[in-house]
């Protein structure tokens, strides 16, 4: 087992899962979809970033993983974003080792399209990322798991549960 799925995730009601594996597989066995994504927050001494393994059971909601990480504050947002981008990628790898099938899993990124958005400017390297490993990407407003699902967590505090 790699590294980002041997730490302890937690479901979003505060419940530790000190192992991944088995609920990802459970999952794929009942046909249920798997996406990645990753946000952070700016602080005033560090970032926190959040990331989200979200299960989706297409017509019957979902659920979701998350692993939290706080890093020194970093002030570049091509960092910042390359970072949530690589967590989100990172954790796909290892994911996709445990089923082997890049197929089954899709990676959002929280970048936005549109030219009047900042992030904008790292679109196409950012993707590029994700496509190049394998996996499809999704970016807004389509990546719910990053701009929804982990920024849920990251922005309403249910990290310190």
């Amino acid at each position: 087992m790699g590294e980002m799925l041997s730490k302890t995730w937690k479901t979003i009601e505060g419940k530790k899962v000190t192992d991944a594996i088995p609920v990802i597989k459970e999952a794929l066995a009942e046909n249920h979809e798997i996406h990645i994504g990753c946000d952070s927050q700016q602080n005033a001494h560090f970032t926190e970033y959040v990331t989200v393994i979200a299960i989706l059971n297409r017509g019957h909601g979902g659920r979701a993983l998350y692993y939290t990480e706080r890093v020194p504050r970093i002030k570049s947002l091509r960092e910042r974003l390359l970072k949530e981008v690589w967590s989100s990628v990172a954790v796909a790898l290892e994911v996709n080792e445990v089923i082997q099938d890049s197929t089954k899993l899709c990676v959002h990124v929280d970048v936005n399209p549109n030219l009047s958005f900042k992030s904008s400017n790292y679109i196409k390297e950012l993707t590029a990322m994700v496509v190049s490993q394998g996996f499809e990407c999704k970016t807004k407003p389509d990546a719910w798991a990053a701009t929804h699902a982990a920024d849920h967590v990251v922005k309403y505090k249910i990290i310190g549960r």
